[in-house]
């Protein structure tokens, strides 16, 4: 890439920076374009701050474009395992997998967090309408609203329990008393421990 055209992809990306949410699906594109295919006139020491305003532009886009760059992104290592892991729940089904493998391939040998699980099969059999939510946050020590996207979410519930060293039996019982239809409850198997334990430290650690 010659130099006016190198100034002429700044100049835009600076110019959509500035028009706010409004323009963030498209910049969050373009930025994923430079960071993919870094050019080789670029100085590596640029990429941080690159990576940075694509998160902060992620998080002012919507979750559809969300979903999108994690499709892009998940399975490249070129591009930091923190940001597949912030915006997790936005990412489709082929994506989580990817960035679970990614989470599982670290050197991160410390045991998973442990819970009480039986309190907490109990806690959510005596609760109702929101009420197991926090429980659940203080379990996992999550934040409220995390604790209450995963809750929502059968796929994201087996990553938590499995990251958190419940076993299938336990894991059912939860998914059942929070909504969850019998036929779901196999996606456990499907989650590498590994890399639910990767996540789940990833969550407790940037709350």
């Amino acid at each position: 890439m010659d130099t006016a055209s190198s100034r002429e992809r700044l100049n835009r990306l600076l110019d959509l920076a500035s028009r706010g949410p409004g323009a963030a699906a498209t910049l969050l594109d373009e930025l994923a374009d430079l960071l993919l295919d870094w050019p080789i006139d670029y100085a590596q020491a640029m990429r941080g701050p690159f990576e940075a305003l694509l998160e902060k532009t992620a998080r002012e886009a919507d979750a559809p474009a969300r979903a999108r760059l994690l499709t892009r992104i998940a399975g490249r290592p070129e591009l930091p395992l923190s940001l597949c892991n912030t915006f997790f729940l936005d990412a489709e089904a082929e994506a989580r997998m990817r960035i679970l493998e990614r989470n599982a391939a670290l050197d991160g040998d410390e045991p998973a967090c442990r819970v009480d699980a039986c309190g907490l099969v109990t806690a959510a059999r005596k609760t109702m309408n929101g009420a197991f939510v926090p429980l659940f946050a203080s379990a996992l020590s999550l934040p409220g609203d995390l604790a209450a996207r995963i809750l929502a979410d059968r796929h994201a519930l087996a990553i938590a329990a499995k990251g958190a060293g419940l076993d299938r039996a336990a894991y059912s019982a939860l998914a059942l008393l929070t909504g969850a239809d019998a036929a779901s409850l196999g996606v456990y198997d499907e989650i590498p421990e590994r890399g639910a334990a990767g996540l789940m430290r990833f969550w407790r650690a940037n709350q």
